[in-house]
């Protein structure tokens, strides 16, 4: 398959505002709702909140640019997920378990251990690998619907599905959020881009001034009525859905930016190495964010200004010097090349 820049772009984009979200997450909780400052934090952690949403719909579209003309192996496509995917996973709620004991999260239980990983609700964002393993295990349906339905009748299909699952049939399911049918729009929009990858491509270049102007305004609208709702200043009905749109949007945005911008950063090396070790950045960095609070709170007397500036320096340096001299070391063992 052909590399697209713009897709390795949106890539790298979503997983630093993942990085973000994680960042600001404890002042989002801390701060008092009524305040500017939880405005400050909270709309732009709120903004940054389609990653999940995007890394599907980016799957999604990487898989069907690949295998929309045939070549599909079921038993080696789930093999290579399994390697790829799903033992990184395992492998880091074991990290996090171990790690997180002498800072009083866990005592060992084996049988927790396991619903951990079956959940994927040891740490927030852990639940993306559960739904993604969803759509993978199901991926020769996906190739047969979408050769068998229009986009114009199975898009708005799906997003019905996930409206109706997400809000309505399964709304009070502890475990909604980890259940594939909650986003099955993002994924069935990414099948028919990866399909008609071209032709979107010519798309968005056309219209590219709108997508933008669409974008700023349901940026706005979501953001400003979400914090509205956040802060108790009113109650505002249907954010829900406003996000779903305000999703899709920025979705198509980041893409648009990827095919205007992509070329004067894409050969950067950090960019490289953040578009390579994304998966592992993306599992491992909250755990630099755990040991970045013991440490402010055992060492310094940090407001909540601070704090937010330490956890950002820990967590990013932390996180880019670890996988960027990993991804050094793999190179030069791998293909003898250098950084």
């Amino acid at each position: 398959m052909e590399k697209r820049r713009e897709i390795d772009f949106a890539n790298v984009f979503l997983c630093l505002l993942v990085m973000l979200i994680h960042i600001l997450s404890k002042a989002v909780s801390a701060l008092d709702r009524t305040s500017l400052q939880f405005a400050a934090v909270y709309i732009p952690s709120r903004l940054s909140s389609f990653v999940v949403q995007g890394f599907i719909f980016l799957s999604a579209v990487k898989y069907f640019m690949r295998y929309k003309d045939g070549g599909f192996d079921y038993v080696g496509f789930i093999k290579a997920r399994l390697k790829t995917i799903v033992i990184p996973y395992i492998l880091w709620n074991i990290i996090y378990y171990f790690a997180l004991m002498p800072l009083g999260y866990f005592i060992f239980d084996m049988g927790e251990l396991i619903k951990y990983i079956f959940l994927g609700n040891m740490i927030s964002h852990f639940y993306f690998v559960v739904i993604i393993v969803q759509f993978y295990v199901l991926m020769p349906f996906w190739l047969w619907i979408v050769k068998k339905i229009k986009p114009s009748a199975l898009i708005p299909v799906s997003a019905v599905i996930m409206i109706i699952f997400g809000q309505y049939a399964f709304a009070d399911f502890v475990y909604n959020d980890r259940i594939f049918l909650k986003y099955i729009f993002y994924w069935i929009c990414g099948c028919y881009v990866g399909s008609y990858y071209e032709k979107v491509i010519m798309w968005i270049k056309k219209y590219s001034k709108y997508i933008i102007a669409v974008f700023a305004a349901a940026a706005v609208t979501d953001g400003l009525l979400t914090w509205v709702n956040s802060a108790g200043i009113r109650y505002i009905g249907g954010v829900e859905n406003i996000h779903i749109i305000y999703c899709t949007v920025a979705i198509a945005f980041v893409l648009t930016l990827g095919v205007y911008i992509s070329g004067y950063i894409v050969d950067k090396k950090i960019f490289s190495v953040i578009n390579r070790q994304s998966y592992n950045i993306y599992l491992s960095h909250c755990l630099t964010l755990y040991y970045a609070d013991y440490i402010a709170a055992k060492c310094f007397s940090f407001g909540q200004g601070e704090l937010l500036l330490f956890r950002a320096f820990v967590c990013c340096i932390s996180t880019f010097v670890l996988w960027g001299a990993y991804d050094c070391i793999k190179r030069r063992i791998m293909y003898k090349s250098g950084c």
